[in-house]
């Protein structure tokens, strides 16, 4: 029998515990987390200092994302995320969630009565990408802590605060979607990894379902989180069941009570395609029944028994998707126009594979993973615990499930280099000691130093200096700056009188963001009438682009030179409306306009026929 701690045993192990270095002892490691987060947001803050005061917004989403915010704060419904200023008087409908919306709201609602309306909205998207990192970090340090100990966690957490592709989500003004999406993936990594099955189903369960309503990008991971709980619950059923069983039960449940919560009774029963809908819920819960009878009927006795309900649920659920929407089946970019599938779709480099990205890019997305990859695979090789050799072979499932969709979606890289990063703590952890152990101090030194190259940064790095070098093409990606920033030209737009704008899909969000004018359309594929009649007219002749237009509300047409929109058209249609209105050849249903401040922003007024 153990005989308790007595005073002595606690001197002893006491004195063990100062033998260990500081770090593996645990001590103020999320004192440590902290650091390596404030570290990394005051070089962002540095480093995006001069886009602050006038929110220069990297991406058009972010920019609608505040309007989205004002919109709410002005009264728009909860349940109404719509765009009545896009494409009026329909409307511009919207996919996304208003979840996010919430802590920026929050932010401007608790700094306006202090600072007023404009530097609230500006300590807001300025705070909340750093509070999410701040929110990242201490949710992979749980997450891990228990599986690699506080020191490797707090590993990863400094190779998180490297990595580029994760980071650029969650810098200054990037208030967008993407970095909850690797957030809520952390979650479920440590409801994964949790010690207790009960515990870790729950919080799996809960962050897939909120991954699933933050965005309809998560739909993928579903099948690769469930199908890698499966099979642990395969693998050992008495520990396991209760884990994926709850995942299931609470990713179900949980979706549902999140569709209603957020969209309200009469739009949760609407079927699309790109987010939660009834054809991805209904085959949820026929997955958890068919789960929860096989387990109830069969047992988990042998494998067969165990493999059974999971090969019936998972053909049940998708026999249930394809007979409620087929359509979903192909994905939801299918239903667009084919001229705006070419010209605007094929155009979102983000939403690309791999394959079709610059060889620069491609490298920086694929080495770091590789390198990751490798780390998982050395480490489930030379794992001898039987208990860490099962959670690092979860952990490489998952990986190669996110490293799948990543090549296939470049924006899903950031999930995929962070399941990555637990690979590249494990190379690092096994050299260093090795290295520190050397009895020369110049190879401790040099060796040291050249671990960085297995991080995040030192591995992106090198492959873009590699690929520079070999395809003899420049490292630095700026092309210079424009006389005129964009805000400005959109802000000088506020000299005409309120209108309905005829512009190009990307600058759309800047319009509604600092004028009080109504566009078209913007770069949101739900409103496809507009998007199709905007990307027509720009690439159609005068003649037939004067019919689109004035079929329109709009009482002006507006072109930005410098877009990289405008390019497209002018280089796809070299004879269309805007290659035309580019070379000063202007026809008679449009009068060149001037307002001060505009820069190169050619500004028209649309003369429509006068009524009989």
């Amino acid at each position: 029998m153990n005989r308790p701690l007595f005073p002595d045993d606690f001197a002893v192990a006491t004195a063990i515990d100062a033998r260990r270095p500081w770090i593996e002892r645990g001590h103020n490691a999320l004192w440590l987390v902290g650091a390596l987060w404030l570290e990394c947001t005051i070089v962002w803050l540095v480093w995006h200092w001069g886009s602050f005061a006038h929110l220069e917004f990297r991406d058009p989403d972010d920019a609608l994302r505040l309007v989205q915010v004002r919109n709410f704060l002005a009264g728009q419904s909860w349940f109404d995320v719509s765009l009545h200023d896009v494409n009026p008087p329909l409307g511009g409908p919207m996919h996304w969630s208003r979840l996010l919306d919430l802590p920026i709201a929050g932010i401007i609602v608790a700094m306006r009565p202090l600072v007023g309306e404009r530097l609230a909205e500006i300590i807001a998207c300025v705070s909340v990408p750093p509070l999410t990192l701040l929110a990242m970090c201490v949710s992979v340090y749980t997450a891990l802590k228990q599986f690699l100990g506080a020191h490797r966690a707090v590993l990863v957490v400094a190779l998180l605060v490297t990595s580029f592709p994760i980071l650029t989500q969650m810098a200054p003004l990037r208030i967008d979607h993407h970095a909850w999406q690797v957030v809520a993936s952390v979650g479920v990594l440590g409801g994964v990894l949790a010690r207790d099955p009960r515990t870790g189903g729950w919080i799996a369960g809960a962050s897939m379902a909120l991954w699933l309503h933050i965005s309809g990008e998560a739909l993928p991971y579903v099948a690769i989180n469930g199908a890698v709980l499966g099979l642990r619950y395969a693998a050992r059923p008495q520990q396991e069941w209760p884990r994926f069983i709850r995942f299931v039960a609470v990713l179900a449940a949980g979706s549902a009570l999140l569709l209603i919560g957020t969209h309200g009774w009469a739009a949760s029963l609407e079927t699309h395609c790109d987010s939660m809908s009834p054809p991805y819920l209904l085959p949820l819960f026929a997955v958890a029944a068919l789960l929860w009878s096989g387990h109830r009927i069969l047992g988990d006795a042998t494998l067969t028994r165990r493999l059974a309900p999971l090969g019936l649920a998972a053909a049940a659920g998708a026999a249930v998707l394809a007979a409620m929407a087929p359509q979903c089946l192909s994905g939801p970019f299918q239903a667009l126009d084919p001229l705006v599938y070419d010209y605007w779709y094929l155009a979102i480099a983000e939403g690309q594979p791999v394959w079709r990205q610059d060889l620069s890019t491609a490298a920086i997305i694929i080495l770091p993973a590789l390198l990751g990859l490798g780390g998982i695979i050395g480490a489930v090789l030379s794992e001898t615990d039987a208990d860490k050799r099962f959670g690092w072979l979860s952990v490489l499932g998952m990986a190669l499930g996110a490293f799948a969709v990543c090549l296939m979606v470049l924006r899903a890289m950031g999930v995929a280099h962070l399941l990555m990063l637990i690979g590249n703590m494990w190379i690092i952890g096994r050299l260093y000691p090795r290295i520190a152990a050397m009895g020369h101090m110049m190879a401790r030194v040099g060796l040291t130093a050249s671990l960085c190259i297995l991080t995040p940064f030192g591995s992106a790095a090198l492959s873009s200096v590699i690929i520079s070098s070999v395809t003899n093409t420049p490292n630095d990606m700026e092309k210079g700056t424009k006389a005129t920033p964009l805000y400005a030209q959109v802000e000088a737009l506020r000299a005409l009188p309120p209108a309905v704008l005829f512009a190009s899909l990307d600058v759309g969000p800047e319009i509604l963001l600092r004028t009080g004018h109504q566009v078209i359309s913007t770069g949101h594929h739900r409103n496809i009438v507009g998007m199709t009649e905007v990307i027509h007219a720009f690439t159609a002749s005068p003649d037939k682009a004067k019919a689109i237009v004035l079929d329109t509300p709009a009482q002006y047409l507006v072109i930005f030179p410098d877009l990289n929109e405008i390019s497209r058209y002018k280089g796809k249609a070299p004879d269309g409306l805007a290659a035309r209105l580019l070379r000063g050849q202007t026809p008679d249903w449009l009068v060149r306009i001037h307002v001060p401040g505009e820069g190169k922003t050619l500004i028209y007024r649309i003369v429509r026929p006068r009524p009989a």
